[in-house]
């Protein structure tokens, strides 16, 4: 059964939002010295830029689902594309880092709106499951290709000189894609069924959100300004507040009171397990483009379009082992892992070695990242599908929204720790090596340690198994 022009165009219109969002994930690390240079930030200021992206997205991402159901999901995945497109403009034309800021924290919050309902929209559309399936299929290709496509773009974008401060073009070329996203959206896609009985958690959201910046805030300002005692404090009294409000989560939960989190899923190990094994993983992840985007650029006389063109080849090979790791994950999911795992530990050791010669020769390092990203692509699709694979059917979508906003959060947590480190640390050389900085060597060590980490819980996920 195939998908005729009319359905193909639907799905395309749903795949904007995850289009979008991705695009605008990674088109940020590569371009992000530029920026920096651009406005003279400090080093916080710049992770703020990424780091209040995330935050705004994840903080919508559970109750996402459920609001859809409420107010309408083609009546929010307009609100959401509406609210991007905006956003992109003020981030375009920002003349301060707090007008950017607000701009990124707007991109974000309208992305957790607008990408849950475009794959709820698919599902609710294709109702024969073969269709479904290849509608699911090209909407999870556009955001593989917005990822190849982003690093390229940050690359090539802010060198461009018929514009001043080029950079601005990454954000405004999200502009015409978005208003014609917003046409397409009014005139193709048919309303869906609202349940206005679906309770919505606002001040658990905004709760949430809060308690984020406030545990964030203190991890990437603090080793800036060599960690005052009002910083401790404040990251202190953070960590409290979170805990009380999960415990208060708990006891709601126990009440059968409507709760921000479904604390069921915690009563299955191997779920437990696929979050703390994401949670080391995406630490490392972001960290990786954010902190090699600007060793090349800052250290190493890359320019942006050769940074940017470099990491294309990360996403070439990243997109290359995804589709072949999808399809053996449920065979050997394992063995499928920790050889993706392998791949990027010996990856991250051979930056150390090719990064350590006076001069780089720019093949050695597309072959590199290349190498780098088969490892990627092996490992983050499958980390997923083996987190979930022994839910309960009626809790897969409670239980993705859990994982995916565990992604987000990690990958703030690896920009304010590895970068937050990777930013702050001294300019030493490293251990023996002629080239390579103190900064850049424990900061890649510290991610080659993670990794191992993922491999010890992948292990330990299958153990468990089997014992179940």
């Amino acid at each position: 059964m195939k998908l005729n022009l009319k359905e193909i165009f639907k799905i395309f219109i749903l795949s904007i939002g995850i289009f979008l969002f991705v695009l605008d994930l990674f088109i940020i690390n590569v371009s992000l010295p530029s920026i920096q240079h651009s406005l003279q930030l400090s080093n916080s200021k710049t992770q703020w830029i990424i780091i209040l992206y995330i935050i705004g997205y994840a903080s919508l991402l559970i109750s996402a689902g459920n609001a859809g159901v409420t107010f309408g999901r083609k009546k929010l995945y307009l609100l959401g594309m509406i609210g991007f497109t905006l956003a992109s403009l003020i981030c375009g034309i920002s003349t301060n880092i707090y007008m950017l800021l607000g701009g990124r924290l707007l991109q974000g919050i309208s992305s957790g709106l607008m990408v849950p309902q475009g794959i709820s929209l698919i599902t609710i559309l294709f109702e024969n499951q073969q269709k479904r399936t290849m509608a699911l299929g090209i909407y999870g290709s556009f955001a593989g290709l917005a990822s190849v496509l982003g690093q390229f773009l940050g690359g090539i974008l802010p060198d461009q000189n018929w514009i001043a401060e080029s950079w601005r073009l990454i954000f405004l070329v999200n502009i015409p894609i978005g208003i014609l996203a917003i046409i397409m959206t009014l005139y193709l896609i048919p309303k869906d069924i609202v349940n206005s009985k679906q309770k919505i958690l606002f001040k658990e959201m905004i709760q949430v959100f809060l308690l984020l910046i406030f545990l964030i805030y203190p991890l990437i300002v603090g080793p800036e300004l060599q960690w005052p005692w009002w910083n401790i404090v404040l990251l202190i009294i953070s960590i409290g507040l979170l805990i009380l409000f999960i415990k208060k989560q708990k006891t709601l939960f126990h009440q059968q009171s409507p709760t921000f989190i479904d604390f069921s899923l915690f009563q299955n190990q191997v779920f437990n397990l696929g979050l703390f094994a994401a949670l080391a993983y995406y630490m490392v992840q972001d960290a990786y483009f954010i902190i090699n985007s600007n060793y090349l650029q800052n250290f190493r006389g890359f320019t942006p379009t050769m940074t940017g063109i470099a990491f294309v080849y990360q996403g070439i090979g990243y997109v290359f082992a995804s589709v072949i790791a999808s399809r053996l994950v449920n065979k050997i999911g394992r063995l499928v892992v920790l050889i993706g795992l392998s791949i990027m530990i010996i990856g991250l050791g051979a930056h150390l070695i090719i990064f350590d010669q006076p001069e780089i020769n720019v093949n050695q390092i597309h072959f590199l990242f290349f190498f780098y990203g088969l490892g990627c692509g092996t490992v983050l699709p499958s980390l997923m599908t083996l987190a979930l694979r022994d839910l309960n059917q009626s809790l897969i979508g409670v239980g993705s929204a859990l994982y995916l906003t565990v992604q987000q959060l990690s990958i703030c947590l690896g920009i304010a720790f590895i970068v937050g480190f990777y930013l702050n640390h001294s300019d030493q050389l490293f251990l023996n090596f002629s080239q390579i900085s103190s900064a850049y060597g424990y900061s890649t060590l510290a991610s080659i340690i993670l990794l191992f980490i993922v491999g010890y819980v992948i292990n330990r996920l299958f153990t468990t198994t089997k014992s179940n």
